[in-house]
């Protein structure tokens, strides 16, 4: 126990030393800090952030709907009020006259996108290139291919005090 004690003694007091850096001059001045000041993040760009993935997940499911003609279970957590309602209408007009709609190109561009200043609400300008196939229940193709250049306005809302955003209007311009 005692050369434990013997051989662990030194050992203690050399680390001491070096850390308290005993021998150095104490009029020397402490080193430049390197630390930079670190920011908080920016609400408003994770706001904006969840209003584009709100943008992004809206367009997932419009294609989906354009093939399947029926509104997933999902469909929620990206659009609601009459912007779904316009989907689910569009959707039953196309399975009654028997056409699906196959996405040949799919191009979309956020021009804009603006904060309420309450930030319970962004407004974006979005264009969308878009070339179609409408086709028959089967999936064969009916008439010609469809190109499609289209600018329109997306109101979306925020969800409770949560980032999220949803799709809540889209208005064609």
């Amino acid at each position: 126990m005692t050369k434990t004690l013997a051989t662990a003694l030194p050992l203690t007091l050399t680390l001491i030393t070096l850390l308290t850096g005993c021998g150095g001059d104490n009029d020397d001045p402490a080193p430049p800090s390197t630390q930079t000041a670190t920011t908080a993040p920016n609400p408003t760009a994770a706001l904006k952030r969840e209003a584009r993935s709100a943008l992004s997940e809206n367009r997932r499911l419009s294609i989906y709907v354009l093939w399947n003609n029926k509104i997933p279970a999902w469909s929620t957590h990206s659009t609601r009020g009459p912007a779904l309602d316009s989907l689910r209408t569009a959707a039953q007009n196309r399975r009654k006259r028997g056409i699906r709609v196959y996405v040949l190109k799919d191009e979309r561009r956020v021009v804009s996108l603006q904060l309420d200043p309450s930030y319970l609400r962004a407004t974006a300008t979005v264009v969308d290139e878009q070339r179609l196939q409408p086709s028959r229940r089967n999936g064969s193709p009916l008439g010609r291919v469809v190109s499609l250049n289209e600018k329109a306005r997306y109101v979306l809302r925020r969800i409770g005090r949560t980032n999220r955003f949803v799709v809540w209007n889209v208005v064609v311009q």
